[in-house]
Formats: structure tokens, sequence, C-alpha cells
């Protein structure tokens, strides 16, 4: 363990009382000591906070002047920069010493010219006992894994956002706070999957709404949230945050469901149907298959979803979606066996994902007709696109006389409405 785990850890045996430092990093920044608190980098003392979050941040660390006043403020030319940061050294001290902190004069180190933070000082500091807590836990998982979870559950509590989100523009703070994010992600995938096995539902769902309001968009979180919810029998609960996670991430990244994604909405949908089925079991038949390269497979529910949103994106952005209609017809179409109509639409479905666009989504509306949403295109270019899966579709010559017939109509005007079932 290095001196920064050493000083804080020590510090955190004491933290119950009012006579240490205190520093919070994770979701916010604050100095305490007892009921004061000396500044949250705003204000008058902005400068000087950030000058404490470096070197908070660079802990066990030292600089000189001049290379610690060109890192935290790099557009800034100073004639006599030493100075500049003696005087701010000197604000800093004062501004600790003013908090009545016994060790004031001993936080801030000097050796040789340069200047660091005194891991050695009795403090007590939020992001060091949140990755001892972590660390501790991981090598508790094999030996007691319910203390395991014990530790991890403290350790998610000081977690609070992600570190100094005060210092959005820093590029000095970005690699502790990518190291603290990776580990609290981790943390609460190796708690989940604990209570997972355990069948600890409730605490997943209660966890995992604490995680979600920091990561917002870590699909695996999502996924235990909604299988839990479907243990728990919340199956409508489940439906209404799918579609709530599908359409941030669709409005806000422009991703579709992942086949991951894809599985638990199919899980949602037998539990509202209420099938008898086991979840475990149904997991285990809903068989992970390969990410398709072309056009993604929906059902018709999700369809209309990502219809909405495309029709909304389309309107900020003042241009066209287009939605195709494709459907088998034809003499043979009378007298097709429901094997023959079976294979054509399977052999349609193929066609259509080969021959369509990534961006593009395809559900299959009734036993002869498919619907595609085609984003990004204009009519004309919409138009060609179905033509090519026609050709391809007749090359296949599954059925004789068995025609695919394809239609292009305008996401706009507002009037225009979906196929019924």
């Amino acid at each position: 363990m290095d001196q920064s785990k050493h000083a804080s850890s020590k510090s955190s045996d004491q933290d119950s009382g009012n006579h240490i430092l205190k520093i919070y990093t994770l979701g916010r920044f604050q100095v305490r000591f007892g009921e004061r608190m000396l500044f949250d980098a705003t204000g008058r003392f902005k400068k000087i906070g950030e000058l404490l979050m470096y070197l908070i941040t660079q802990r066990g660390k030292h600089g000189t002047p001049e290379a610690i006043l060109e890192t935290i403020w790099p557009d800034h030319e100073y004639t006599n920069p030493r100075n500049v940061f003696k005087n701010m050294i000197y604000r800093l001290k004062q501004s600790l010493e003013q908090m009545q902190i016994p060790e004031a004069k001993t936080l801030i180190s000097y050796s040789y010219g340069a200047y660091g933070w005194n891991v050695n000082a009795q403090y007590w500091l939020d992001a060091d006992v949140f990755e001892n807590l972590c660390q501790e836990a991981r090598g508790l998982s094999n030996i007691d894994p319910f203390l395991a979870a014990e530790k991890y559950r403290e350790a998610l509590t000081l977690y609070l956002g992600h570190y100094l989100p005060e210092c959005q523009p820093c590029s000095w703070v970005m690699t502790k706070r990518h190291y603290y994010r990776r580990l609290f992600v981790r943390s609460v995938s190796d708690l989940l999957a604990f209570q997972k096995e355990h069948r600890l539902f409730s605490q997943i769902t209660e966890d995992c709404e604490k995680a979600l309001s920091i990561e917002e968009f870590d699909e695996n979180i999502h996924l235990f949230y909604m299988e839990a919810l479907l243990e728990e029998g919340k199956t409508a609960q489940a439906r209404t945050h799918y579609e709530y996670i599908t359409s941030l991430n669709y409005n806000e990244l422009g991703e579709k469901p992942s086949p991951a994604m894809q599985r638990i909405y199919k899980a949602i949908k037998l539990n509202s149907a209420k099938a008898e089925l086991d979840y475990i079991d149904l997991r285990q038949m809903l068989v992970d298959r390969d990410e398709a390269q072309g056009a993604l497979l929906c059902e018709p529910d999700t369809f209309r979803l990502f219809c909405r949103l495309e029709r909304r994106r389309a309107e900020r952005e003042n241009r066209s979606v287009h939605v195709g209609l494709l459907s088998l017809t034809g003499p043979t179409l009378q007298t097709a066996s429901s094997k023959q109509l079976q294979q054509s639409m399977e052999c349609l479905r193929e066609v259509l994902i080969r021959s369509l666009r990534r961006a593009d989504m395809i559900s299959a509306w009734n036993d002869t007709q498919y619907t595609v949403l085609l984003p990004g295109l204009n009519l004309e270019q919409a138009e060609n696109l179905l033509q090519r899966v026609r050709e391809n579709f007749k090359a296949a010559r599954l059925v004789e006389d068995m025609v695919l017939r394809s239609s292009v109509h305008s996401f706009l005007p507002p009037e225009y409405r979906l196929p019924q079932d």
C-alpha cells in the first residue's frame, strides 16, 4: 500500500469524529473540518481551489511552481511564475489555518524547490477510502463473498459522482477520473453478480437505481436491473425502463438495441404474456445469435418506438424519413401452404438483412408483410434501395409466381400512420 493510501486509511478510522480534515472529491469537491467548510472551488476561492484539487490529485508527487502553473493554467503567461505560485500557496495555507486545522502548516510539503500534498499528514479522502474498500472487497470475493458484498456496498455509498466534476476541461484530472469510474463500474458489476447468484433481487434493484443515477448509459447495469424487475414480477416497470433506456440511447448516442437488449425485450414480452417458463430457463432458450451485419430486425412494438423517435429527430433537423412496406402477393400466395409462406418470409427476412444498411430497421408486420425504417435517405434513394431488395428476392426464386411488391411512404407529414396489427 502506498503512502497516500496509508494516510487516508489511517484517517478513515477517525471518520466518525470531527477532528480530522475531510476531503470530498467524488461527485463534488469539498474540504471540511468539523462544521467548517473551506471552499468548493467557486467564487473568489476558485484558483486556490483548483490548486488544491491539483495537489490532491497528484498526491505523492512534487512539482516545480513553473510546471504546476503550466499544467493547471496552460493559457496563462506569468512574468514571475515562482512569485505568483508562492503567493497562491501562502493564501492556500492561510485558508487552511483559518479553519483551525491543527496540521494546516504541514499539509503542503516543500522539497528541493518543488511542492506537493503531504501524504503523511492526517486527513480523510473519500477517493482513497473508496479505492481501498473496492480492493478489499475484490480480495474477499473468493474467501467471504458476503463480507465482500458489504464492502462493495460501503464503497459505493462514497461514489456520489465522477471525480472532481468541477474540472470538466482539465486534462490533468482525466486519468484519475477514468480510473475511479472504471473501478466504480467494475465494483457495481461484481456486487450485482453476487446478488443475482444469491437471488437478492430487491437489493439489485436498489443498487442499480443508485448506480444508474451516476452511470446512466452502462448497459450491463440496465440489464441487471430489468432482469431483477422481471424476477420480482414487475414486468410493466421493466418494460417502461426498457423503452426509456432505448429512447435515451437512440436520442443521445444514435445507438440501436444490442443483441442483449433485444433478448431482455423478448423476455419482457413473454412475461407480459404470462408464459409459464422459469426465467433462468427462458434466458437459456434465448440463445445469443451473432450480431447482424445488415439491418436490425426488431419486434413491431420496438419498430413503432423507433419510428416515433426518428420522426421527432427528423422534425428537429427539418428532414424527411421514409418507411417502406414490402408485401408478398401474386397468384401463388392464395394457394401457398403455410410452410411455403413461412419459407418465403424467412427468405425475405434474410434478403432484407443483407440488402439494407446497418442504420435501417425491419419488422415482420404480419404473415405476408415487412416494414422497413429508412432514416437518412431521400425518396428516390429509398425507392432504389427497395428495388434492390425486390431484385434480390426474385433471384432467390423460392416459390414460383410469388411476387414481392414495395411502397415507400414519407414519415412526414404527421397524418401518416403505420400499418395496424
